[in-house]
């Protein structure tokens, strides 16, 4: 086989990896070699496909009328987490490294939420408050702390691990514009079939995101 025979056979065993990945279903707690070799295929790749790959982990929210915007839900699988390290990873990341990365740090499956700041439930007071009426207040950037996180089957699914991420705005004065909260879950704990993701904001709102882990890998 010459040069271009082979560069396509490659090119086309790709391409079918990348096509087993997309079309496999069923939440994997664990992930042997032939699973984890499709997730890195699958973040490598920059083309449609790997966005509609995407599109089915995550769901968003429209801004509220009153209170904070709870602006998106993602649940984030043992195999997305994989797709997720390839895609960052820098240039000459490979199979190989890959797998020695999981069985180093196999991945929980997580959940994700997204919180912004708002007007009516903002990072700090106006800065056009008067000076005599008292400092300018700023928020906890453990705001987070405030909600409530469930993961949802037959019953509650209860989180190993909670944490939160407050990100800040850019500019010349950097406030507090929300937090990134993630629940880690035993994979075992999580079996494959829906499961739904129950946010409630401290003033009684509540936001619900529906996955079917048995359509997911």
């Amino acid at each position: 086989m010459g040069i271009r025979g082979k560069v396509f056979a490659a090119a086309l065993g790709a391409a079918l990896t990348l096509l087993v990945a997309l079309g496999a279903g069923g939440y994997e707690r664990e992930l042997n070699s032939r699973s984890l070799r499709e997730a890195w295929f699958l973040g490598k790749d920059t083309t449609f496909r790997s966005q509609s790959f995407y599109k089915d982990y995550v769901k968003t929210f429209p801004l509220p009328k009153t209170g904070v915007h709870v602006a998106r839900i993602e649940i984030i699988t043992p195999f997305k987490e994989m797709v997720d390290r390839a895609r960052n990873a820098p240039d000459g990341y490979n199979p190989v490294q890959a797998e020695a990365d999981y069985k180093k740090a196999a991945p929980p499956l997580q959940v994700k939420v997204r919180l912004m700041l708002t007007p009516d439930f903002p990072g700090h007071t106006p800065y056009t408050r008067p000076i005599h009426v008292g400092p300018i207040y700023l928020r906890d950037p453990d705001f987070w702390r405030e909600f409530e996180f469930r993961l949802e089957q037959a019953g509650e699914v209860e989180p190993v691990v909670v944490r939160g991420e407050p990100f800040y705005s850019g500019g010349e004065y950097s406030l507090l514009a929300g937090a990134d909260v993630y629940l880690a879950y035993d994979p075992e704990k999580v079996a494959s079939r829906p499961a739904r993701v129950v946010v409630k904001t401290p003033d009684g709102q509540e936001v619900q995101a529906e996955f079917d882990l048995a359509k997911l890998r």
